[in-house]
């Protein structure tokens, strides 16, 4: 039997040890802790891989989605959402398996009327000039995505950005893709959108005659723009100008009015609100103010027509400052810039 002082002497060393290891875990886990954060992480890493490998697996895939994301959004009205809220219903309508499905989430939203029109609603945007324009839906599923991931899930109208040419020079050789306009728009016209706006719009592909002065529908080709103006059918819907006007002439070439009608398909909204080759619809959608003064607006749609003798032409389709869809302007003359875009 060993003596009684030697069994104390042993109780009293397994306590003293159970204290230190409790410590060191201590002092380990504070050291780990503080590893995380400072200098000390690399040195960790490196003793511990598949312990932090994990953590910051674990941290990334956290990150990939947003407070704002991961949070149902509530209804409201389209002028109270924000333009990052927004760009998230967009996302959805566009993700919809069907049009119908797409539509019924806008309804969900507030965004569209039982038929899947979109409400009749504007929202003021305050452009960095200090400009006030005001921004409408004018499509659902309406535009294809430049990059290939298909369908835009909401196409939007802003007026007016500005009042600028056409071109620099009077002619409309190279149509819209070769086009002062769309040049400045790509530049200048994309700066002045508050950034919460300009961040999320989405590049789409947009179908224009690009040569002028054509009767052959196959001039059509895409651009790829994030701010652009509206073709004459996507405002008028189908159309019949040179028919009805110059049909009964021996000089008439057909073909014309079918290079208009290849540059899209008319937007719900101007569907909707009545407009079309004749009008501008009910309470005159198409007179629109730039500064609280009306103005002419463009179109991108060329006048494909050889107007003068000269073998040239100066001329682009637009909006008048009365509201009546047809009109044309001097390539080199300024009128309204109202642009379309898409989130």
């Amino acid at each position: 039997m060993a003596p009684k002082h030697s069994r104390r002497n042993e109780k009293g060393t397994g306590r003293g040890l159970l204290v230190v290891a409790c410590v060191f875990v201590v002092l380990a886990v504070v050291i780990l802790g503080l590893a995380m954060t400072g200098n000390l992480r690399p040195l960790v890493e490196q003793a511990f891989p598949d312990v932090f490998g994990e953590a910051d697996a674990g941290s990334q895939q956290g990150t990939d989605e947003s407070p704002s994301t991961a949070a149902a959004l509530e209804p409201k009205s389209f002028a109270d959402y924000s333009w990052d809220e927004l760009s998230q219903i967009s996302a959805k309508i566009a993700a919809a398996g069907t049009d119908e499905e797409g539509f019924e989430i806008a309804r969900e939203y507030n965004l569209a009327d039982a038929s899947g029109l979109p409400v009749d609603d504007a929202r003021k945007v305050v452009l960095d000039d200090n400009t006030l324009a005001y921004a409408r839906i004018v499509g659902f599923r309406h535009d294809q995505r430049s990059d290939g991931s298909g369908t835009a899930g909401m196409t939007l109208m802003l007026s007016m950005l500005s009042e600028q040419p056409m071109e620099a020079s009077n002619t409309n050789d190279g149509g819209w893709e070769a086009s002062s306009l769309r040049a400045w728009l790509a530049s200048d016209g994309l700066s002045l959108l508050p950034d919460d706006l300009a961040n999320r719009i989405v590049r789409v592909d947009k179908p224009t005659n690009n040569v002028g002065i054509t009767s052959d529908p196959s001039s059509v080709t895409q651009t790829a723009d994030d701010l652009w103006a509206f073709s004459a059918v996507e405002v008028c819907g189908q159309l019949t100008w040179f028919e009805d006007e110059f049909s009964s002439e021996i000089s008439y070439t057909p073909g014309l009015d079918a290079v208009l009608n290849a540059e899209g398909t008319q937007y719900a909204y101007f569907s909707a609100s009545g407009v079309n080759g004749e009008t501008g619809g009910h309470e005159n959608a198409l007179a629109l103010t730039y500064r609280g003064s009306a103005r002419p607006w463009w179109y991108r749609s060329a006048y494909p027509l050889n107007y003068a003798d000269t073998g040239s032409n100066a001329y682009f389709f637009r909006a008048s400052e009365t509201g009546y869809p047809s009109s044309v302007g001097q390539a080199n003359a300024t009128s309204g810039v109202v642009v379309g875009f898409c989130l």
